[in-house]
């Protein structure tokens, strides 16, 4: 069987869709996956054993230079691709449903317009799946990979596996290995950005935690990804008192490899945090304008922390800020 995923955007919304492929390759050695993504998140599925072609597209470029002639180019080469039995759209929107519709399919997987934002994206798919916009992604996610195989799924059976659907190269690995060469002690990750301010943890926050850990004899190191001052700034409020490295900047591949390293990884609602749970590493994640039971992704050492119980994805929604150092620091202590 030829599956083709379409799944462009974003880094968090990727990784927890990949987590099934290495549940359907174990039932379905026969399966060959093909994945569509955005260019710029195409770094996060490299080196996947269960990917056996990645298709890298140019959207965000070809979105910010406005240039027709090389998405004509684009909508070409999809059209010129050989059939696939199925195609998923796992992302429910317009755009991605129009790229689904560029490749040759016997299948067409995707949301009921009573199951998505983008209502119109369902004038493509010619199998639809109902669930509630409001369930778990994770859910949602699993109801769309049953319409594939045509039998029920069980939740914790295709988790199991999880990290198996992630690789990073040997290159990123012995970076990682460098940077921590003879490290003994837990290292905890502080992820200090996400795509938006308000799903990110302040500076004077994560400061205020690490003086509540400075018992622990830890190794924290600072994730940034454009604000390089302010991994400065809060390295300088707390070195006197833990160590603490500020990463240089780091790709997705080495990224990958940071993350099979650490011992925790301590981040708001993004893809880093994310990673974390779906390589079956501890992660504790926060929680301010998305509602968490929509969300939150469970696991024996992976906690979800909420500032706001009601949330609704109000811009405006700081909320983030309201998680108390202090339960965190409880948090740390119970997954450590």
């Amino acid at each position: 069987m030829k599956v083709a995923i379409v799944r462009l955007s974003a880094l968090g919304d990727i990784i927890v869709s990949a987590v099934f492929l290495p549940y359907l390759k174990a039932i379905r050695p026969d399966m060959e996956i093909h994945w569509f993504v955005d260019e710029v998140f195409g770094g996060i599925l490299e080196d996947s054993p269960c990917i056996a072609k990645l298709w890298q597209l140019p959207l965000k470029k070809i979105s910010k230079s406005k240039n027709i002639f090389e998405a004509f180019r684009m909508a070409k080469n999809l059209r010129m691709l050989e059939k696939y039995d199925v195609v998923i759209d796992l992302q429910g929107l317009i755009k991605s449903s129009v790229i689904g519709s560029m490749l040759k399919k016997d299948r067409f997987i995707g949301f009921d317009k009573h199951s998505i934002r983008e209502k119109i994206a369902s004038v493509f798919y010619n199998q639809k799946v109902s669930i509630p916009y409001e369930n778990n992604i994770l859910e949602r996610n699993m109801a769309l990979f049953e319409g594939v195989i045509g039998a029920k799924m069980g939740l914790e059976n295709c988790l199991e596996n999880r990290k198996n659907a992630f690789g990073y190269s040997s290159s990123a690995g012995a970076k990682i290995n460098d940077l921590f060469l003879g490290e003994k002690r837990k290292i905890v990750l502080f992820v200090l950005e996400a795509s938006n301010d308000n799903k990110s943890y302040p500076i004077e926050q994560y400061a205020k935690l690490a003086g509540l850990i400075k018992d622990l004899n830890l190794k924290i190191v600072l994730l940034w990804y454009g604000y390089f001052d302010r991994a400065q700034k809060l390295r300088d409020q707390i070195c006197h008192f833990v160590d603490v490295l500020v990463l240089p900047k780091l790709d997705l591949d080495t990224i990958k490899a940071l993350i099979a390293r650490v011992d925790l990884v301590v981040g708001g609602d993004t893809g880093v945090t994310h990673l974390s749970w779906a390589m079956q590493r501890a992660s504790i994640t926060l929680y301010g304008n998305t509602p968490v039971e929509r969300f939150e992704l469970r696991g024996e050492k992976n906690i979800s922390l909420s500032g706001n119980l009601k949330a609704n994805y109000d811009k405006n929604d700081f909320s983030i800020r309201a998680i108390p150092p202090e339960d965190i620091n409880e948090a740390m202590r119970r997954i450590l």
